[in-house]
């Protein structure tokens, strides 16, 4: 593997500190592609920084796989400078993703306190996002403990093979179910799905037929 296809947009996460995610996703390229360097990484520190970079981002080609690390709460994602990054601005610069021809976003991982409910699973997946899936957090989550949920999921993520996006996220949440239910829980963390006909369906919790999940 040459590219580990995600792509990470991070805001900063106080004034003061140099804490990122960078060391969490440089390990993760380092074990799939024995390169530290084999994702794409930018910061995005107000809205209409993270208005520009979703959707351009989004829109590369090699570009599968989108982390956004961020603040967060109920409303949306919570950038640096205080302004929050909505659900509609997020639903907004996805759908405009989908619109380029050359976009290959399969899912989006929202790597923020709160925000990813069935709420705004149900609000994002009611436009034509052409996400397969959209995992995050419903709690207020401790650093080290998503991180540590964060570097399972994206292993797992990275281990496909000639698999299907479906059933590679569905793998994903098999084994994130095995190996860390209490962490799952505790943090709140969902992997969302669209079902057949309409509505979500979370891969976290009852089993779903594969044949009523459209992945």
């Amino acid at each position: 593997m040459e590219h580990t296809r995600i792509a990470v947009i991070e805001s900063n996460w106080w004034r003061k500190s140099n804490v990122s995610v960078r060391g969490l996703f440089d390990l993760i390229a380092n074990m799939a592609c024995e390169n530290p360097n084999a994702y794409h990484y930018e910061m995005a520190n107000s809205k209409a920084a993270m208005k520009e970079a979703i959707p351009r981002i989004g829109s590369y080609k090699e570009c599968s796989y989108l982390y956004i690390a961020t603040h967060g709460d109920w409303a949306g994602l919570v950038l640096l400078n205080g302004e929050t990054f909505s659900r509609k601005a997020l639903r907004d610069a996805l759908v405009q993703i989908r619109q380029t021809p050359q976009s290959k976003l399969r899912g989006v991982h929202l790597g923020s306190c709160s925000f990813t409910t069935d709420r705004l699973a149900q609000f994002l997946y009611s436009a034509d996002v052409g996400l397969k899936w959209i995992a995050g957090y419903t709690e207020n989550v401790d650093w080290i403990e998503s991180s540590a949920l964060d570097l399972l999921f994206f292993n797992e993520l990275m281990a496909r093979e000639a698999e299907t996006e479906g059933n590679v996220i569905r793998r994903v949440a098999t084994k994130l179910g095995e190996v860390a239910p209490g962490l799952l829980e505790k943090l709140g963390f969902k992997i969302y799905v669209r079902k057949r006909g309409g509505g979500i369906a979370n891969l976290l919790e009852k089993p779903e037929s594969s044949d009523l999940i459209d992945v």
